[in-house]
């Protein structure tokens, strides 16, 4: 089974063009400069002994898309750690589904690493509906099975990878999707992968 037929949220990729009017924007050159060395340092730390996940909190309008949207640019081009990311958007009705969130990650990690991408694939081909199922069953069968293969075979150390989910408060239901992901990062079942909340 091909990739493609995983069914993700491609307009919720941090670089996808979504129109003038909803587009994604970095934060201004010379702003916002300590936080984004904060999580830019965060993100290159060595996966021993650094927390997984990172959370910006704060009031609507404050520019925390801003900054995951110029983090995001930077891991990419700079450092090649991005790989993979989820703008919810209340505009957008597939960046407002929870359930597009882990299919839409495990697409973009497949594309980042071939092992996870060969494992997925066979995981894909024995329940080609499996990103259907609920939210516990797509975080178990399409990020952990897959990411602990890569673990397994060491690939990827040296540097870790980093998730971005930005806007939660955009997405409808997301404590449906949260509470497996958050729970799977705390028994360190995603240990090597960072995500940026």
């Amino acid at each position: 089974m091909s990739l493609d037929k995983l069914k993700h949220a491609a307009e919720a990729f941090h670089d996808t063009d979504i129109g003038i009017e909803l587009a994604r924007k970095p934060c201004l050159e010379g702003t916002r400069t300590v936080i984004l060395k904060e999580i830019e340092d965060w993100a290159r730390k060595p996966a021993t002994g650094s927390t997984s996940a990172y959370w910006i909190s704060g009031m609507a309008g404050t520019g925390k898309t801003t900054i995951a949207k110029s983090i995001c640019n930077t891991l990419k081009e700079s450092h090649k750690l991005l790989a993979g990311s989820f703008f919810c958007s209340r505009q957008i009705k597939e960046c407002r589904d929870y359930r597009k969130i882990v299919p839409t990650l495990a697409y973009q990690l497949a594309r980042f690493s071939k092992t996870f991408a060969a494992t997925l694939n066979e995981i894909l081909k024995g329940d080609p509906d499996i990103a259907t199922k609920e939210c516990y069953v797509q975080v178990e069968e399409l990020l952990i099975k897959p990411w602990k293969e890569v673990k397994n075979r060491n690939f990827l150390s040296g540097y870790t990878p980093v998730l971005v989910v930005d806007a939660l408060d955009e997405c409808d239901s997301i404590s449906t999707v949260l509470g497996p992901l958050v729970q799977a990062i705390k028994n360190k079942k995603l240990q090597g992968l960072r995500f940026l909340f």
